[in-house]
């Protein structure tokens, strides 16, 4: 049957327009955090510098205090002194947790090792999870407040809450796939894997998912949520990219800590801080 120029041309914007709509999805799925409009907030340091000789920069605790590891020593700056906590038989340190600076948490994975110190990094007590019936392969400790603590099971791929009195688990999430990185506060936690964020409430129930294809969940709050992605910061909360004059582009961001409206950046061992309300 012949169809004549007319129909041809339709048919022919017809395909193309289907095409496009196919496309569109994989388009956004490629182009991540580049396909979400984003504005540009400039940020500059609200205090002076301050320069630390780190390793590894953890943060600032509620009293203003800094912590930071060296030589697989965790080390406190405060107003009252300094203080150091060190054990090299439970291997490298793997992660520090000051959101309370009454009991710092110091988390050891080559030896599956929780150690809790006090507000002078004296050691309190400590669970070596090796020691527990059905014991957990630890990723990730965090503080999750009243004597519990969040662990994220490498065997079951779940997150617990566990009782660290009884030594139990009080609840477990279903399990997680594909962890890129895990953040949490003491009543909920952000996991990132390949292809999404998910919120987790204090019960292990899954609160709310949301897509992303590219970057590392660095911190978060209840009113921010940083992606690094290279050298740049973006904040998907507020649907921002970060700029920081004061940081020349090549200089790679060594650490970072979201406290409160503060964020804090560790640069060539640099400490400089930023209003991110200003």
């Amino acid at each position: 049957m012949y169809l004549g120029s007319t129909m041809h041309a339709r048919i022919t914007i017809l395909t193309l327009a289907l095409l496009i709509w196919a496309a569109s999805p994989l388009m956004a799925q490629r182009e991540g955090i580049n396909a979400q409009p984003l504005d540009s907030l400039e940020l500059f340091q609200d205090q002076p510098a301050k320069v630390f000789e780190l390793e590894r920069f953890v943060g600032y605790d509620t009293y203003g205090a800094l912590y930071g590891i060296t030589q697989n020593t965790l080390f406190k700056s405060a107003e009252n002194g300094e203080f150091e906590f060190q054990e090299l038989m439970l291997g490298p340190i793997s992660s520090v947790d000051i959101q309370n600076p009454l009991t710092v948490l110091i988390f050891y994975r080559e030896t599956n090792t929780v150690v809790f110190l006090d507000n002078r990094l004296n050691e309190k007590r400590r669970i070596d999870f090796n020691q527990i019936d059905a014991f957990p392969t630890i990723q990730w400790v965090f503080n999750a407040g009243s004597n519990r603590l969040w662990l994220m099971d490498q065997n079951s791929q779940t997150l617990w809450v566990y009782d660290t009195q009884n030594n139990r688990p009080l609840f477990q999430s279903q399990p997680i796939t594909d962890l890129i990185n895990l953040k949490c506060r003491f009543n909920n936690c952000m996991a990132q894997t390949t292809g999404e964020l998910i919120q987790i409430s204090l019960y292990g129930t899954f609160l709310k998912r949301q897509p992303i294809q590219e970057g590392r969940l660095v911190d978060y709050n209840d009113k921010h949520q940083l992606i690094q992605l290279n050298n740049a910061i973006f904040d998907l909360q507020s649907k921002q990219h970060l700029i920081f004059p004061e940081i020349q582009p090549e200089n790679q961001i060594n650490g970072l800590q979201l406290r409160e409206d503060f964020l804090y950046i560790y640069v060539n061992k640099v400490v400089r801080r930023f209003a991110l309300n200003p």
